[in-house]
């Protein structure tokens, strides 16, 4: 699909709120009743064409923003536009809307370039609940727009995505932010859905490909989220073995940017970052499987049922007991 095309995806608000009652924070999969299934790095690659290996996005969160803005815009923005460390979108649609009126010199069109991109951070990327701002934290990664285009946005916009579901999983939240989740969740689920569009992708789509399946942490300055691929072996048209207990633990979702002033999360997250550094040696691999559909009596769903959630409420539960044990008796009656 890529990012040229991602503000024309529906929204299912009804389908993201079912895949969020199926959401496990701890192990960042849905929990589904064929087995663990998630959105990863191959998804991120294939559909948006980010990105996925590389530095990762951190560093400070705090410095001169007003001053940041005009270096690389051009322009100061009026207090009344600035939030904090947040820019409102509207200032920059009012003066970088027509890009006609940017392109008399070089030095304005990288400009131009630069507005663009932060509107597609803000408005598609990485949203906040608002839909009205953009974070500058991200603006300080556009001056060199070379060296931008190398970074690791992928597993970036992985991670926010991976936090606004564990925060939307818990009861008192009724809002995700985030819209580019939609081009993920609309697509109906297939275990290996680009096996038929594979000759018809651009080549960057499959650059470092390995990465799609390492267990690591994926780093936006405060925000770390772990990319648990070996529990979606299936997802790789791989065996799925049962997996490992997950590694990090669950207080980094209490982590957020209030109070943290100054603070270089690249030195904060050094444990993480040294991970994600070592991401060629955190690949995963099984046998090839025949059929990602499994029975229930082999050993992975067997495990599998008795750590998940059967039915994700007290009506669902009912009804599925119900139903589950006059399957169970007529089995044993007439099989």
């Amino acid at each position: 699909m890529g990012m040229a095309q991602i503000s024309y995806f529906p929204v299912d608000n009804h389908l993201i709120s079912a895949l969020v009652e199926r959401w496990r924070p701890e192990t960042h999969t849905f929990h589904m009743p064929f087995g663990e299934c998630t959105i990863t790095l191959e998804d991120v690659a294939m559909l948006l064409g980010l990105k996925i290996s590389r530095a990762p996005i951190t560093g400070y969160a705090t410095m001169d923003w007003g001053a940041l803005v005009q270096r690389l815009l051009g322009m100061t923005p009026p207090e009344s536009m600035l939030a904090g460390s947040r820019l409102r979108m509207t200032w920059i649609d009012r003066h970088f809307s027509n890009v006609s009126e940017h392109i008399h010199s070089q030095e304005q069109l990288e400009r131009y370039i630069k507005a663009f991109i932060l509107r597609i951070i803000g408005g598609y990327l990485l949203t906040d609940h608002s839909s009205s701002f953009v974070s500058l934290r991200y603006l300080s990664f556009l001056e060199d727009l070379d060296v931008c285009g190398q970074m690791s946005w992928g597993s970036c916009v992985l991670a926010n995505m991976y936090r606004e579901l564990c925060v939307a999983s818990n009861y008192d939240h009724k809002e995700i932010g985030g819209s580019v989740l939609n081009c993920f969740v609309v697509l109906q689920f297939v275990w290996q859905p680009y096996l038929e569009l594979l000759p018809a992708l651009p080549p960057y789509c499959f650059e470092d490909s390995q990465v799609w399946r390492s267990t690591v942490p994926l780093i936006n300055f405060h925000i770390v989220e772990c990319h648990y691929a070996d529990r979606v072996m299936r997802q790789f048209g791989m065996v799925q073995h049962i997996p490992t207990p997950p590694i990090h633990p669950e207080k980094l979702h209490d982590l957020s940017l209030r109070g943290k002033d100054n603070t270089d999360w690249s030195r904060m997250h050094v444990q993480f970052v040294q991970e994600w550094q070592s991401r060629l040696h955190r690949v995963w691999t099984q046998p090839a499987c025949d059929t990602p559909h499994l029975s229930n009596s082999l050993e992975y769903m067997v495990w599998y049922r008795k750590h998940t959630r059967q039915w994700i409420s007290p009506s669902s539960a009912k009804e599925g007991y119900v139903v589950s044990t006059n399957l169970r008796m007529y089995l044993n009656n007439y099989l």
